[in-house]
């Protein structure tokens, strides 16, 4: 094949990446000598500034090993301890806490309780908590308490505070909040204080939300269930699904559309590209108009780290527009990822910032470079001249062309996700490749609608906003009525509970570094070689399945 149209995949990001994910797996297991380490850290620095040039090899070493090292010294500083084992086992007990709400996961469930993540201000010496520590939280307000729980307010509290067992199952909500830090719950509460209220930017997102919600709703038919559909793929409230609506789009593999992530900020980030475009704006201003309405919108879905994930990713890449640098979805994947492990290091440890990093890796190395095999390999009228082919002729091959490209995108993102979520939720969905394959582009039509439909009800227009939500809602009808059929295809799901994380991890692994010897050997001129990384994935699952 030809490499003409490859994506240059040499980026030093990616050698700070690596050496990023190393010095922080080090430091969550043994705690830094930091004095040393920087200082051997800086020596190898200096010496490969001066290797730079002349040992490559030598080089490569010395720069990876001092960014390993400077992320052990940051990340034995930076990540929270984990209490010992001991402590998370002991039972439940009172505890008086105060804390700032940094995330709302459910605004108020049917019992009028408000859920999400809060880091302690001060706690009851009983507790054993810090300030700093992060808690997940269940905040019951009474009638009497006349405020809401929303991000950015302070709470004075008491409750039932319950250790999180370090036992709990792979893929319980639990070892999701295990894995990023968080080791206690914080529920049953009473006399509920607000200390402070949030900053006016929070309560004028809050506000944004709920008119949000109601411009997505107009002209909804009633009891239809579609408009919840569609305020969850638009605002990220997967709580307004119900229990049904949840399992079947998580069992299918196709919850990521419920969550702002890279197709939200993506399809939003075009159609604001494109709008700027249509009105004249020169390509190296729009970035300074997009972003910043591109970030606003991240703040009024509440700003959940795949959102903040996503919008990194645009940033880098919409920045070199700007700056007239060389346009590298690669350099600017591995940026975001580094800036986010500087900000927030124990987003290693998330499923959702390792399926977000993963699956869009996975597209760029293999999904791109299969479309263009596929495209080159099944060219249609290759007797015929191009100008000489009809306007069918062209129709034809353009609807090839981007079919193949779905499924080539398709079937990286499932290689790349299959053993994460086996390992963590306990199945894998091989029938996700070509549902995927349909709904992206119903999603995204949704996604595109309900943007201008915002657009609309926020210039006063709500009639015409009420007629283009149909449009909307026919996709995310089609959306569920697919998903509902597949659910009866038998292999669609396939359960695997005892997969193990080191399986996942270890078929990743020699997935990626199968891609990366491609990309950088003649190797890659042959469609057979290509072969070789899903081949790795699939042994991966075999593996992880019978052992």
């Amino acid at each position: 094949m030809s490499c003409d149209n490859q994506i240059p995949t040499r980026a030093p990001s990616l050698l700070i990446l690596l050496g990023i994910i190393t010095g922080l797996s080090l430091a969550r297991q043994v705690t830094a000598p930091i004095a040393w380490t920087l200082a051997i850290a800086i020596l190898l620095t200096a010496l490969s500034l001066r290797w730079c040039t002349q040992q490559r090899l030598l080089w490569l070493v010395s720069f990876i090993t001092a960014a390993t090292l400077t992320a052990w010294a940051y990340g034995s500083l930076r990540l929270p301890a984990k209490p010992p084992v001991e402590l998370l086992e002991r039972p439940i007990r009172e505890a008086h806490l105060d804390l700032k709400v940094e995330r709302i996961m459910q605004a108020r469930n049917n019992y009028g309780k408000s859920t999400g993540i809060g880091r302690i201000l001060q706690a009851s010496a009983t507790s054993r908590l810090q300030p700093g520590d992060q808690i997940f939280f269940s905040l019951e307000r009474s009638p009497k308490e006349h405020f809401e729980i929303s991000r950015g307010c302070a709470i004075r509290a008491t409750g039932v505070l319950t250790p999180i067992s370090p036992h709990v199952a792979p893929d319980s909500f639990e070892s999701y909040l295990s894995s990023t830090g968080i080791h206690y719950r914080f529920e049953r509460t009473s006399g509920l204080e607000r200390l402070q209220a949030p900053s006016q930017f929070d309560q004028f997102c809050q506000r944004m939300n709920t008119r949000f919600q109601n411009y997505l709703r107009l002209g909804a038919p009633t009891e239809s269930g579609i408009d919840s559909i569609y305020v969850a793929m638009l605002l990220g409230r997967k709580t307004e699904l119900n229990s049904a609506q949840k399992d079947r789009f998580q069992m299918t593999g196709t919850m990521h559309f419920f969550a702002i992530s890279g197709l939200h900020i993506g399809v939003i980030a075009t159609v604001i590209a494109q709008f700027l475009r249509l009105i004249r704006v020169p390509s190296k201003i729009s970035p300074f108009i997009g972003l910043p309405l591109l970030y606003l919108y991240v703040e009024i879905t509440g700003a959940a780290p795949s959102a903040v994930r996503a919008f990194l990713m645009a940033l880098f890449f919409w920045m070199s527009f700007a700056f007239t640098r060389q346009r590298s979805p690669l350099a600017a994947l591995a940026a975001s990822a580094v800036f986010v492990l500087l900000i927030k290091p124990d987003q290693l440890w998330s499923i959702g910032f390792q399926l977000s990093y993963t699956v869009v890796l996975s597209i760029l190395l293999f999904g791109l470079p299969l479309s263009q095999i596929l495209t080159e390999r099944l060219a249609p009228f290759r007797a015929l001249p191009k100008p000489d082919w009809s306007r069918l002729q062209h129709i034809y091959a353009w609807a090839l062309e981007f079919s193949l490209l779905l499924f080539a995108i398709s079937v990286s993102a499932w290689l790349a996700s299959a053993p994460l979520s086996a390992a963590f939720f306990g199945f894998f969905s091989p029938g996700a490749i070509l549902l995927n394959m349909l709904l992206v582009n119903l999603a995204a039509l949704a996604i595109s609608t309900g943007v201008i439909t915002l657009s609309l009800g926020l210039l006063g227009i709500e009639n015409i906003a009420a007629f283009i939500n149909h449009a909307a809602w026919l996709s995310i009808h089609l959306m569920d009525r697919c998903v509902i059929a597949s659910t009866q295809i038998p292999g669609m799901i396939i359960a695997c509970e005892t997969f193990a994380k080191w399986v996942a991890y270890m078929g990743l692994a020699g997935y990626f570094i199968a891609l990366f010897w491609l990309h950088h050997t003649r190797a890659q001129r042959s469609p057979v070689a290509w072969l070789l990384p899903p081949t790795v994935i699939l042994l991966s699952l075999l593996m992880g399945i019978t052992r």
